[in-house]
C-alpha cells in the first residue's frame, strides 16, 4: 500500500469479540500518548468494551473497528460518543496501530465514517479535540473538512502538567448534499 493509493478498509461495529484488538491499541504507549484512556490488562480493558456497549444501547455513541477489507486485519478504531440529543452534537475519537500511521488509513476511515454517521444519525455537529503537540491528527481533521475553532489553553491536567486542546468541528452542512 503506497501513500498515493487509498487503503481498502471497512468499518465494523465494535463487538465483544474485539476486546483483544481494542486492548492492543489502548495499551500501546505510542497510541495512548495523545489518547484519553489506557489499559494495562485485558480484564481492565473490559471497561472500555462495556462503555462501547452502553453508548450503543443508549444511542449516545457508536464505535467501529477499522479493518483491512481484504485480510480482515484490525487497524484501529473510530467512533463518536457523548452525543447530545438536544443539540445534535457528539465528539469524534479515533486511533490506529502505529504500523499503519502515515499510510492514509485514517483519512480513508474518515471518508467512510463521516457519511455513514451522518446517514444513520440526526447529528448536526461532530467535534474533535486534539492535544496541541499532535499535529498529524490536527492536519488529518483539516484535510477531512473539519474547521479549527480555537485552542483551549492548559485546560486539562495530564501527568504532572496541563495540556492545551485544539478544537475542531464539522457540520452536516459541510458535507456534500449527496450524502
Amino acid at each position: 500500500m503506497t501513500s498515493t493509493t487509498p487503503p481498502e478498509i471497512r468499518l465494523d461495529p465494535v463487538s465483544e469479540a474485539d476486546l483483544p484488538h481494542i486492548y492492543r491499541g489502548l495499551s500501546d504507549p505510542r497510541v495512548i500518548a495523545y489518547y484519553g484512556v489506557s489499559y494495562d490488562s485485558l480484564t481492565a480493558c473490559q471497561a472500555q468494551m462495556d462503555w462501547y456497549a452502553e453508548l450503543t444501547r443508549t444511542g449516545r455513541g457508536a464505535w467501529h473497528l477499522i479493518r483491512d477489507r481484504h485480510t480482515d486485519e484490525p487497524l484501529g478504531a473510530i467512533g463518536y460518543n457523548d452525543a447530545d440529543p438536544t443539540h445534535r452534537c457528539a465528539e469524534l475519537g479515533y486511533w490506529l496501530y502505529p504500523e499503519h500511521w502515515g499510510k492514509g488509513v485514517m483519512s480513508a476511515a474518515l471518508q467512510l465514517w463521516l457519511p455513514l454517521t451522518y446517514r444513520t444519525t440526526d447529528l448536526h455537529r461532530l467535534m474533535a479535540v486534539v492535544e496541541e503537540p499532535n499535529l498529524p491528527s490536527a492536519r488529518l481533521l483539516e484535510r477531512a473538512g473539519f474547521h479549527y475553532e480555537g485552542t483551549a489553553r492548559e485546560c486539562e491536567r495530564k501527568g504532572d502538567g496541563f495540556i492545551s486542546l485544539r478544537h475542531y468541528a464539522i457540520l452536516r452542512s459541510d458535507l456534500p448534499a449527496s450524502l
